[in-house]
C-alpha cells in the first residue's frame, strides 16, 4: 500500500495564528483514492528546517503533500528548498500560470511587479498544476529509478490559502491515481449514543477479537455526537473490503442495536429529522437551560420547515408561566429544574403550537446556581407525544458549554428512542 505524509509550512501555524485546516482535507482525499496518511508535520519557514523535515517525509512514505510558503514574500522559502533538494533550477516561467497572474493584476488595476512575475518561476523539470484561483502554481517533482520508470516517490507543493489548495487538490489526487496502482481503503462510520466508550469498549472487546486482520476499529468520542465507531479495511481488493465491512456492521448492529443511530455523515438532527418526516409528524421545542441550541441543530438542517413548528426558550420563570402557562405552583412546589416542570413545558408547547410531538429541558447549566440536592449538570429531558409524554433525569459534568450541548444531544436522542418506542 502506497503511503502519504503531509507537510504544512509556516510560522503563522506554528504560533496558533492561523488553524491548520488543509492537512485534514488532504488527508479525507487521500483515503478516497486509497492512499494511507501516516505522518503529519508543521515545519518553520527555515530553509534547513524545510529540507530536514522533508527529507524525513520522504524516508517514511511514497508521497509527500506540502502547503503554504509559495508566496512572492522573502520569507516564502518552500519553492527554493525544494528545487534544491531535486537539483532543478529555478529557470522556467511558466507560461498558463504568468498569464493567470496577468489577468489577476489586470483586472485588480494594479502593475506587474517582479514578484508578482516570480510567483510563475517554476523549477526546470517540476510538473506544474495551474492555480486559476490565485499566483503561486503547485508543483509536483518526482523521484524516479530510470527515466521511464514510474516515480518511486513524489513530493507536491500546494498553495497554503486554503481555496487556492483545494482548487488544485483534485488535480493532484488525478495524478496520484494515474501514477500508482491504487487499491481501495474502506472506511464505515457507525454512530452511537448513550453508552461511555470505556464501556463500550467492555461490551465490544469479545467481538474485536473475531474481527478480520485487515480489518481495523477506531473510538472517536465526542460530547455533541456520541462515540463514533470507525471501521477501516485497507489492502484488500475493493469487493473484499466491502464485504468484510458490512459483515462487520451486521453484527455491531446486532450487539448494540438501539444505541447505534446513524452511520457515517448521520447527526442526531437529521435522523430526527428522517423519523419525523417519514411518519409526516412534526415537533414543537421548549428550552430553558440549552437556550435554543436544540432549536439551532434543527433548524440547522435543509427542509426542517417540513416537521418543525417551532419553539419557546423559557429562560425565565416568567416566560414558563405567563407565556406557557405552567402553574405556579409546580415551580413553587418543585422548582423549575423538576420532573413537573419538564413534563408542563413539554406538554405545553406541544399544544401551544400544535405539533405531534415536543422536547422540554430545564436544567442547571453552571458554573453556579447548583444545590447539593441538585447540582450543576443537573438537567431534566421530558418527551411527549400522542401516547403521553415521560420525562428523564441526568447529571452532565463538564464545563457551560459542555453542559448545553450535552443536554441538546440527549434530549434528540431521548426524542429518536421515544419515537421508536424503546426504553432509556
Amino acid at each position: 500500500m502506497h503511503t502519504a505524509s503531509i507537510c504544512t509550512i509556516g510560522d503563522e501555524i506554528l504560533i496558533g495564528q492561523i488553524n491548520d485546516t488543509n492537512s485534514g482535507e488532504i488527508a479525507r482525499a487521500l483515503n478516497k483514492i486509497g492512499i494511507r496518511v501516516v505522518y503529519m508535520v508543521s515545519l518553520r519557514d527555515d530553509e534547513k528546517e524545510i529540507e530536514s523535515g522533508l527529507s524525513h517525509c520522504m524516508d517514511l512514505s511514497d508521497i509527500v503533500i506540502v502547503t503554504g510558503g509559495l508566496g512572492p514574500t522573502s520569507d516564502d522559502k518552500t519553492k527554493k528548498v525544494v528545487a534544491d533538494m531535486f537539483s532543478m533550477p529555478l529557470t522556467a516561467y511558466h507560461p498558463g500560470q504568468l498569464e493567470v497572474i496577468n489577468n489577476i493584476c489586470r483586472k485588480r488595476g494594479v502593475e506587474l511587479s517582479d514578484l508578482n512575475r516570480d510567483q510563475a518561476l517554476v523549477p526546470l523539470g517540476c510538473k506544474v498544476l495551474i492555480n486559476r484561483e490565485g499566483t503561486a502554481p503547485g508543483m509536483i517533482f518526482e523521484k524516479k529509478s530510470a527515466p521511464d520508470s514510474p516515480p518511486v516517490s513524489i513530493v507536491c507543493l500546494l498553495p497554503g490559502v486554503p481555496y487556492e489548495m483545494r482548487a488544485l487538490l483534485e488535480q493532484l489526487t488525478e495524478y496520484i491515481r494515474i501514477c500508482y496502482p491504487i487499491r481501495d481503503i474502506i472506511h464505515k462510520t457507525i454512530l452511537t449514543y448513550g453508552i461511555a466508550e470505556s464501556r463500550l469498549s467492555e461490551i465490544l472487546s469479545d467481538w474485536e477479537k473475531t474481527l478480520n486482520p485487515s480489518l481495523h476499529l477506531a473510538y472517536l468520542p465526542a460530547p455533541s455526537s456520541g462515540v463514533k465507531l470507525r471501521i477501516s479495511v485497507y489492502g484488500e481488493e475493493r469487493d473484499t473490503a466491502i464485504n468484510i465491512v458490512s459483515e462487520a456492521v451486521n453484527q455491531l448492529k446486532e450487539i448494540l442495536q438501539e444505541s447505534i443511530y446513524g452511520e457515517d455523515d448521520d447527526t442526531l438532527e437529521s435522523v430526527i429529522s428522517k423519523l419525523l418526516t417519514s411518519k409526516s409528524k412534526t415537533l414543537s421545542v421548549a428550552e430553558s437551560c440549552t437556550g435554543g441550541r436544540i432549536s439551532s441543530r434543527i433548524t440547522s438542517l435543509p427542509g426542517s420547515s417540513s416537521f418543525f413548528k417551532g419553539s419557546v426558550v423559557a429562560y425565565a420563570n416568567s416566560v414558563k408561566t405567563d407565556v406557557l402557562k405552567i402553574d405556579e405552583m409546580i415551580i413553587e412546589k418543585y422548582g423549575a429544574v423538576s420532573k413537573e416542570c419538564a413534563v408542563s413545558m413539554a406538554e405545553a408547547v406541544k399544544e401551544m403550537l400544535g405539533s405531534d410531538y415536543s422536547i422540554a429541558v430545564t436544567g442547571i447549566a453552571g458554573p453556579s446556581g447548583g444545590t447539593a440536592d441538585k447540582p450543576v449538570g443537573t438537567v431534566w429531558i421530558a418527551v411527549s407525544g400522542i401516547n403521553g409524554t415521560v420525562a428523564h433525569k441526568f447529571i452532565f459534568t463538564g464545563k457551560r458549554e459542555q453542559v448545553i450541548e450535552r443536554s441538546a444531544s440527549q434530549a434528540l436522542n431521548c426524542l429518536r428512542l421515544f419515537i421508536n418506542h424503546q426504553q432509556l
